[in-house]
């Protein structure tokens, strides 16, 4: 269904939604995420490759490999994986090199906005007991945006490299070794924040507004890169009891982010992130039973030890003339209030000098995550099961540094022109613990058909915000999640027409919730939303219909989510001042009222040559960005395509492929800060045709 990486699979899955910001992925599931992208914060949808929890989630990195499978798992999870998760996890899994036959792919692949792309995978046996694989991708094309100051310039290409490395080592009957390595370079910029659609009533008049899609003006090159690695060493050991997988990981991953932070011509204040970093070690333990013991019970179990220290380091530049100036002109308290969050009056600076202003500001966060879990399923009669187990969590965060540095060019500060410690925090730490437990029951109605329900919890531990600039990193506290689900799957018309449907509500306490702000004391930071709860409905149907080769899929989620009691922090669309509101009834953010796929395909064969066309759609009938739901997201559809011919003698394959092809316009990120709404948009049509070898 034209899925070739995780953004993708929103064209199948429509619970589910993917988009990038700043070289970071946001990921919700069933309305539940986070949108955050400071660099020490946790996504809330966990993503695991080969069984290796990612911290710092690469969308890039799951095409690398042989991919076997990519599932979503909806809900809290936390008792088969070893991170715990509020929103879900998607789990993406390659196939392992063969120790009987050699496997082979190549791929190269061209389209609009001068795409290029090649991909390869190598796998097979070098003994008896011993193989080995290697896989590269490639891909390249120019940037979608327009520069409207000159469009002959162009933003930075959007640019993939990669390499996996990966051995299969079977020395005994009873135990397996795999190993893994693999290394992405990512540049882009697409998903930078690149436009300024609305400037705030405050700097309306200084700053150029540039609502039109998919163009820019921005005053200096934006763009977004990160390089991410990670080792894996895993031991597979079966015995007559039970079986167990342990899996030690290693993790790094480099980002900068490059951002007009007023996100307009006017070179007023400018924001960059470089590097973020982070870096992991892991020991998950897995513990399954096996054909030894009674039939009606199987279990899993398993302990999970993380250690993860990530920091973030942003240069800041302003034009203090310039927005003294603004400022001073239309209200002379957010001269003060500026001067006071840059920390200039820290330094003897009673107002904005007419020099440059420079910023470097420090924060990092060390993990200390230690957790075990277990669930059993147990068969109560041959047609009625239960299911339930949980999880125990502690976590300890520690902020060792924040600190803050500045200079004005040109200008001694007390008596040096070189950069001053403007602030240096303490250190501080805090321990979350907690247990969550999980129940469920199964109930088959017939062979074709079961009913089930579903009890889950989920917690992500609280943080620290560590990029504050006149004020000590403020601690967040940890969001929990509870969600119960009802649902049937069956099939029908033997076999031929399958229908799948669940009914759920998920409530969320203390829920994570970004803001950017500069006078705030902080570039981005995260709030707790009191509580919020979503209920929702999803609907799935396969059709295999009497035309041979023809099938028809629709896949629909229904969501109503509200905050309950939440003061949130936003900016005031008719003033442009930051200020608290009521958000207790608003919509929660990123939830849609309906999104859903309707996808069509048709294989039929031509004497040696196997064909397949498909036509599908995607609808999202539009949601808020922010709690105070003032920034939206239009209602939009989008039509992809995609055909097929495969050569069954050679195993060569021709396909196209063509995605949003009415040019329907969504943004992957919008959002309301000191200076207007920003915005970054998401694809518009593109197309590509490409050649494949398979062996």
């Amino acid at each position: 269904m034209g899925v070739a990486d995780i953004k993708d699979l929103m064209n199948v899955t429509p619970a589910l939604t993917v988009t990038e910001m700043a070289a970071y992925s946001l990921i919700f599931i069933r309305g539940v995420g986070s949108d955050s992208f400071q660099g020490p914060i946790d996504s809330s949808v966990a993503t695991y490759i080969d069984g290796l929890y990612i911290t710092l989630t690469s969308n890039q990195a799951q095409s690398l490999g042989n991919v076997q499978s990519v599932t979503v798992l909806k809900g809290p999870q936390g008792t088969l994986y070893g991170r715990n998760a509020v929103g879900g996890a998607i789990v993406v899994e390659t196939k392992k090199p063969s120790f009987e036959d050699v496997q082979a792919n190549v791929t190269v692949e061209g389209g609009n906005y001068n795409l290029l792309k090649g991909k390869v995978h190598l796998s097979g046996p070098v003994g008896d007991n011993l193989a080995l694989g290697v896989s590269g991708l490639y891909t390249n094309r120019e940037t979608y945006m327009i520069y409207t100051p000159d469009p002959s310039q162009k933003h930075l290409d959007y640019d993939d490299r990669g390499v996996k490395v990966e051995a299969r080592w079977a020395p005994t009957d009873w135990l397996e070794i795999n190993a893994s390595h693999y290394n992405i370079r990512h540049s882009s910029g697409d998903s930078a924040p690149l436009t300024n659609a609305e400037p705030s009533p405050l700097f309306s008049s200084v700053l150029t507004a540039n609502p039109e899609p998919w163009e820019t003006g921005v005053g200096t090159e934006v763009y977004t890169e990160m390089e991410s690695q990670a080792s894996k060493l895993e031991f597979d050991i079966s015995n007559q009891y039970f079986n167990t997988k342990a899996i030690f990981g290693h993790s790094e991953a480099t980002s900068g982010v490059y951002w007009d932070y007023d996100m307009a011509y006017e070179k007023l204040l400018i924001i960059e992130a470089i590097p973020n970093t982070a870096e992991t070690d892991s020991i998950d333990i897995v513990f399954t039973s096996s054909d030894w013991g009674p039939s009606w019970l199987s279990w899993i179990g398993g302990i999970y030890v993380e250690d993860t220290y990530k920091d973030q380091t942003t240069p800041i530049y302003v034009d203090g003339l310039t927005l003294g100036q603004q400022l001073a002109g239309l209200n002379p308290n957010l001269l003060n209030n500026l001067v006071k969050s840059l920390g200039l009056s820290a330094l003897g600076i009673n107002g904005l000098p007419a020099n440059p202003i420079h910023l470097l500001l420090y924060g990092g966060v060390e993990t200390d995550a230690k957790a075990a879990f277990a669930e059993f399923d147990i068969d109560i009669t041959d047609y009625l099961s239960v299911k339930f187990g949980g999880r125990y969590s502690d976590e300890t965060r520690v902020i060792p540094i924040s600190t803050v540095d500045a200079r004005v060019q040109n200008l001694p500060i007390l008596g040096t022109t070189d950069w001053v410690r403007a602030f240096d925090y303490d250190e501080d730490s805090a321990t979350w613990t907690d247990f969550t437990p999980s129940f469920g029951i199964d109930f088959d109605l017939s062979e074709d058909a079961m009913v089930y329900y579903s009890y889950s919890t989920a917690f992500k531990s609280g943080n620290f915000n560590g990029l504050n600039i006149n004020a000590p990193p403020s601690r967040i506290e940890p969001e929990e999640a509870e969600s119960h689900e009802i649902g049937i799957k069956s099939d029908w018309l033997d076999g031929s027409l399958r229908i799948n449907a669940a009914a759920f509500t998920t409530t969320v306490v203390n829920g994570h919730a970004q803001i950017l702000s500069l006078t705030s004391g902080g570039v981005t930071r995260l709030e707790n939303a009191a509580e919020y709860t979503i209920d929702g409905a999803e609907l799935e149907l396969t059709y295999n219909t009497p035309i041979d080769g023809l099938v028809v899929n629709f896949s629909g989620t229904w969501l109503d989510g509200a905050y309950d009691e939440y003061e949130c922090t936003n900016f005031d669309p008719e003033t442009g001042l930051e200020g608290t509101y009521d958000c207790s009834g608003n919509t929660t953010i990123r939830t849609a009222d309906f999104a859903g796929v309707v996808d069509v395909s048709y294989r039929f064969d031509i004497g040696r040559f196997e064909n397949e066309l498909g036509l599908g759609a995607y609808y999202n009938s539009g949601f808020w960005f922010d709690p105070t739901n003032n920034v939206p997201e239009e209602e939009y559809t989008k039509v992809n395509a995609r055909f097929s011919i495969r050569d069954s003698k050679t195993s060569m394959k021709l396909y196209g492929w063509g995605s949003n092809l009415t040019n329907e316009v969504s943004h992957m990120q919008r959002f309301r800060q000191d200076f207007g709404v920003g915005e970054s948009y998401a694809r518009p049509r593109m197309y590509g045709v490409g050649l494949e070898w398979e062996y």
